[in-house]
């Protein structure tokens, strides 16, 4: 914007005069920026107050000045609804500009005709002499600076307020101020409003007497209460004397408000007086020429949308902006259509449209209206082409193209101040404080919803400044060509041509806002517009924008474009230092993007050539091996290695260092093993295929040699050797007499190459170690006495080689290989002929047994070896067991074997302990060896299998009660002495039945079952009285069973101790494999947690024995009464008919704390036992009932010849016992 006047493209802002701050300087006169002095008899106002030294509030009150922020709404400064103000602080003395211009003079005695209108006007409006647009212009930049710097909307007077002795002295001088100030504006003519802020050094609260002294200032000086006196007591913080600064601002913002409105009233009034103000009659020429009528619609209607920005009525402004333009463009009676071309007006009318059409810009950028904006920007842009077209000197010009330029950069430059929330760049700052990550936006969604017949176009939409600088350069561009073409003669300065030939380029070249024609591209050797620089910056700018919203290749483009037009004014060094960069780093070499590569290249290094600078000497082979790998873009000269730095002076070779992930290359290289996998010591074969796709037209190129590195050990250098042939594919063998046992192999092959020919070369390469074998390397070295080029590709850029070409007389034949991955040779370990075989293994072992395996090893090589043996059992959880071999105490995992001689064997011992839990563990035997003749060469042999072991025995238990013959102690005869060593509790005998399942997969031999007591709790003892059970058969095959039983006793060690007894029992199995039994194993199996009651009464039957065989039985029942209280039972004996009772059938019995009753009953069996059988089993069924609780008492056996039933029937056997 700055090839407009300043005051006619800022943003009018309320200008809030600060009289009497200390930082203010010396007070300088308002007109002396708007008027010429000698015309000029303003008002001066000049008060006497000592000026205020607060600091605080001038800071306070710069703050709010809006001048350099944002024009949109959401910048405003302060709370929301606080309008912005241009602050301008003075003095104690300033000078108001004056309202009416001064009389016309007139010289004494002069005859002549006097002004029929003798009204004095504004000292800028037309109608005035002196006026700088007298007699007929329309407007003028002091305009805005008169309302924008000169005559405040509000004059704020800062005055300190002394609380001290001389208070009253000081108050007359306030008032004194303040009436001179008040007099002054008064009588100026100007509706500014005055306010005054009182600084005072104590409170009201601290001195109440402030208040009434205020009161009698304000009514001296007749100052509104609310609007017109503030008082600013001392402030501990900068932060409240801004709040005190906002506040103040918000109660003189209706003021500030009103005092434009009135302003838009006026000029509204003074639009709607009919007819155009009358003509001045003067001596002087051209005063009979005055400002049409459409001149001063246009004048009117700018100030009404002036005053309107001022009010911050954004859209109010617009619409008479708009009026305004349309008044300037009109075709019909239009300025524009009323002015010649030729004539000052014109440019001035120019001017003063631009400058309108950036404010309705500005305004709805304000608003928000960006679609609006751009479309208006649009048609402005179209509409002022036409009249320049029709009225004025054409846009066939360079100053046309140099408007267009200027018009989009001042498009660019309004979204940059405007400060679109929906364009800002996002930074890490700002998204660390969102959460998130900010999404990129380059352009703004439309503001409206549109019709589908009336939908916005994509330019429509407000895109980022980037765009705009775009176009900015477009216009530059065409305006250097326009330039350019203007013929020598008219490049000749006027003093030096004739009259004719001045008026002949006035009449054809626009000269708005630009150089002459001899000035903008002198004939001579001088400097004109400096076009390039000019595109530098607006270049720069683009990419900065661009790059900010990650548009790289939009960025790298205009990069490339600035590239271009600084080779054209031959400024290579700037050339080279812009291409340079962006060669290196731009997109287009590795996505495939030739056109725009090429024209990269290409001008880099005509650059390059025509400085001959040794600091870019690198970059001429650089530049032409790349371009010469473009081989589908052609172009007027095809780049030449052999000639590349012709011309050059150069002291020794350049180096040239270039990379396959960074550079394009005219070669490309191409590689596949032959085969897919081989051992240590194969010879296998490699073929490279080198391609040279350049241009048709370019010259043969002849490597030096080139490098193929295998992995870090193994290299291949080939170099060259020419064999004459032309054929466009030949097949070239390395000998395998090349092969040596050295890391690096040297050979031969012809490595000269013509335009779209390509080499094949088939390498032998020894596999020395086990690995993943990959060309991981290869570099072309091209040897010229002016530089050593290398060009190094990875194992990542060599391609995949689908084919494997043979040489067969003068054909190629090309074979498919089979295998997938053909960059990658599986070279495996050389295969060793050790054998390992494992005897006596079965699918399953028992936990805690020891197992023996027989390990043979037998030697299949041709010669002896020494070997090592080891051995690891590992779990799937990582656990490991311990092994031994011979001898289990041991527990040596290796086992050396010395001189083994070819064909031999030998058995070695394995142990491994099985595990206390069933499991699976994984067995690897491991063999290392060595051949005698090779002891360098390691071999290794493996075998594994897998160990399952499982639980040898799953068991069930049973608890049941007996009787206790020992005799109960007595209730009342108590024990004060019980202890563990010297119990008095009940003794109670329990009889605890196992079932032992064999889940073993083969017969085991059981040696002994036994109780373990692990734990008693709760104050008791526990005895096992048998603690080995006698076993039924000694042998158990899988799935069979057996059935141990144990007597246990149990007893409290005190009588009154209550509390259950429980018992942690093990069952503890000794057994050994059938046909090992000298290795025994023990199963401990856990017995799970048994409960004891100690205070439960129960009922024990037991069965005495006959005295005679086949006798009447006597069924004794036990009633036991543990607890400590009476308890009563009823007893009721059911009839059956297998026998008959002699006893009560039915009887009450009572049972005293801690005693138990033997009720006996006598059996008479109805039939007798079949012949031969030794007794029956019959069922009787006694009912005990607790009387109190109601509670079935279940009768438990008590000896051997009474069991329980399935049914839990109580059974008892009459024979004898068994």
């Amino acid at each position: 914007m700055e090839a407009y006047p300043a005051h006619y493209v800022e943003h009018n802002l309320p200008l809030l005069l600060v009289s009497g701050l200390a930082s203010s300087g010396d007070g300088t006169e308002g007109t002396s920026t708007t008027l010429p002095k000698r015309h000029e008899s303003g008002t001066r106002i000049i008060t006497e107050s000592p000026k205020c030294q607060s600091m605080q509030l001038n800071s306070a009150l710069r703050a709010i000045d809006g001048s350099n922020e944002p024009c949109n709404t959401l910048a405003l400064p302060g709370p929301a609804g606080i309008m912005r103000y241009k602050i301008k602080t003075v003095g104690r003395s300033y000078m108001l500009p004056a309202r009416k211009a001064a009389p016309m003079p007139q010289s004494p005695g002069a005859d002549g005709l006097t002004p029929r209108n003798t009204e004095l006007h504004s000292p800028l409006s037309p109608l005035s002499f002196g006026s700088p647009i007298f007699p007929d212009g329309i407007m003028t930049p002091a305009w805005f600076a008169k309302h924008q710097g000169d005559v405040p909307a509000v004059f704020l007077a800062v005055f300190t307020f002394d609380t001290g002795e001389a208070a009253a002295k000081n108050d007359e001088l306030l008032k004194s101020d303040i009436n001179v100030i008040r007099n002054a504006l008064n009588r100026s003519g100007f509706r500014t409003r005055l306010a005054v802020i009182m600084v005072g050094n104590q409170s009201i609260l601290q001195a109440p007497e402030i208040e009434e002294r205020l009161a009698s200032i304000r009514r001296a000086t007749s100052l509104d209460a609310k609007t017109g006196i503030f008082y600013m007591p001392p402030m501990p913080t900068q932060s409240e004397c801004t709040i005190f600064v906002q506040n103040t601002m918000l109660a003189l913002q209706a003021s500030c408000v009103e005092y434009y409105r009135d302003l838009s009233k006026h000029a509204r009034r003074k639009k709607a007086r009919s007819g155009t103000a009358p003509q001045l009659l003067s001596p002087l020429v051209g005063a009979a020429q005055s400002t049409s009528t459409s001149g001063w619609n246009v004048r009117y209607e700018i100030k009404q949308g002036a005053f309107a920005e001022f009010r911050q009525e954004m859209d109010v402004a617009e619409r008479h902006y708009a009026v305004a333009i349309e008044e300037l463009l009109s075709p019909e009676g239009g300025v524009f259509e009323t002015t010649v071309n030729w004539s000052p007006r014109w440019d001035e009318a120019r001017l003063l449209c631009d400058s309108l059409a950036i404010r309705v810009l500005r305004c709805h950028l304000w608003v928000g209206s960006t679609t609006t904006a751009v479309q208006f920007w649009q048609t402005y842009r179209v509409r002022m082409k036409h009249t320049i077209d029709q009225r004025g000197k054409g846009s066939l010009t360079y100053g046309w193209e140099a408007w267009e330029a200027r018009w989009a950069s001042l498009m660019s430059e309004l979204i940059r101040h405007s400060d679109l929330q929906s364009l800002r760049t996002p930074n890490k700052e700002s998204s660390k404080e969102a959460g998130h990550e900010i999404p990129l936006t380059v352009f703004v969604a439309s503001d409206r919803t549109s019709a589908s017949s009336d939908r916005t176009l994509p330019f429509h939409m407000l895109h980022h400044p980037g765009y705009w600088w775009q176009l900015v350069t477009k216009g530059i561009r065409s305006r250097w060509t326009r330039a350019s073409a203007i013929p020598a003669e008219d490049r000749i300065p006027p003093y030096q041509s004739p009259a004719s030939a001045v008026v002949h380029r006035a009449k054809n070249y626009d000269t708005y806002l630009v150089l002459e024609p001899y000035e903008e591209i002198p004939r001579s050797g001088e400097i004109g517009y400096d076009y390039s620089g000019e595109l530098k910056k607006a270049y720069t700018a683009a990419t900065t924008e661009f790059d900010a919203r990650a548009q790289h290749r939009m960025s790298e483009y205009l990069r490339l474009e600035l590239g271009r037009d600084l080779v054209r004014a031959e400024r290579y060094q700037d050339s080279i230092n812009e291409l340079a960069e962006l060669w290196t780093s731009c997109h287009w070499r590795h996505e495939n993007w030739q056109g725009p590569f090429a024209d990269l290249t290409r001008l880099l290094l005509t650059s390059v050539q025509h400085e001959k600078s040794a600091q870019h000497a690198a970059l001429v082979p650089a530049l032409t091996w790349e371009l010469l790998s473009i081989a589908g873009v052609s172009s007027p000269k095809s780049p030449n290695m052999s000639d590349c730095f012709s011309g050059w002076d150069l002291q020794q070779a350049v180096d040239v260092q270039l990379d396959a992930r960074s550079r394009l290359s005219p070669i490309s290289i191409a590689s596949a093993f032959k085969v897919e996998e081989g051992f240590v010591g194969d010879l296998i074969q490699c073929q490279l295929t080198l391609r040279y796709s350049s241009p048709p037209e370019s010259e043969p190129i002849v490597l030096g040699h080139l490098i193929v590195s295998f992995g870090e050990s193994h290299q291949v250098i080939v170099r060259h050797k020419s064999t004459g042939t032309t054929t466009n594919h030949t097949v070239s063998y390395i000998a395998e007499s090349s092969t040596s046992q050295t890391s690096n192999v040297e050979a031969f092959a012809d490595l000269s190459f013509a335009p779209s020919q390509a080499r094949s070369i088939t390498l032998p390469v020894i596999l020395r170690e086990a690995q993943v074998l990959v060309v991981s390397q290869i570099e072309l070295h091209l040897l010229s006495d002016k530089y050593h080029l290398t060009y190094t590709s990875s194992s990542e850029s060599i391609k995949p080689n689908q084919h494997w070409f043979l040489q067969s007389d003068d054909q190629v034949e090309s074979i498919l290989l089979p295998h997938w991955d053909l960059q990658l040779l599986n070279v495996l370990p050389k295969p060793p002929k050790m054998e390992i075989h494992v005897h006596d293994f079965f699918e399953e072992y028992c936990t805690d047994e020891l197992i023996c395996l027989s390990v043979e090893l037998i030697n299949r090589e041709a010669d002896s070896i020494h070997a090592s043996v080891a051995c690891k059992v590992i779990g799937a959880g990582g656990e490991t067991i311990q092994v031994g071999w011979d001898d289990i105490e041991k527990a040596e995992p290796l086992q050396s074997i010395t001189a083994m001689p070819s064909g031999q064997s030998i058995s070695l011992k394995l142990y491994i302990p099985a595990p206390k839990d069933a499991s699976i563990f994984t067995l690897t035997i491991d063999a290392r060896y060595t051949l005698e003749s090779a002891v360098n060469e390691a071999l290794v042999k493996s075998h594994s299998a897998e160990l399952n072991f499982v639980a040898p025995f799953d068991a069930s238990f049973t608890l049941g009660a007996l009787l206790h013959e020992s005799p109960w102690p007595s209730f009342f005869d108590p024990n004060n002495d019980s202890s563990a060593a010297n119990p008095d509790g009940i003794i109670q005998l329990w009889k605890l039945t196992s079932q032992v399942l064999s889940t073993a997969n083969r017969p085991v031999h059981i040696h002994e079952v036994a109780v373990l007591v692990e734990a008693v709790e709760n104050a008791a003892s526990c005895d096992v009285l048998s603690t080995a059970a006698a076993l039924s058969r000694e042998s158990l095959a899988p799935g069979e069973t057996i059935s141990p039983a144990f007597q246990l006793t149990t007893q409290k060690y005190s009588l009154d101790d209550r509390r259950n007894t429980y018992l942690t029992l093990s069952l503890a199995i000794t057994w050994s494999r059938q046909t090992d039994s000298d290795q025994k194993a023990q199963t401990v199996i856990p017995i799970p947690r048994l409960s004891i009651p100690a205070s439960e009464p129960r009922v024990l039957c037991t069965v005495a024995d006959p005295v005679l065989p086949h006798t009447d039985l006597t069924l004794q029942y036990t009633l036991e009464n543990p607890s400590s209280h009476f308890l009563t039972f009823a007893l009721t004996m059911e009839a059956n008919e297998d026998f008959a009772f002699s006893g009560a059938k039915y009887r009450t019995l009572s049972l005293a704390p801690l005693s138990r009753h033997l009720v006996e009953y006598h059996i008479v069996l109805h039939d007798q036992s079949e012949a031969g059988a030794e007794g029956s089993v019959i069922l009787p069924n006694l009912q005990v009932v607790d009387s109190y609780y109601q509670k079935n008492l279940r009768i438990q056996p008590g000896t051997e010849r009474v069991r329980l039933d399935d049914k839990r029937n109580l059974c008892v056997w009459t024979g004898p016992s068994r």
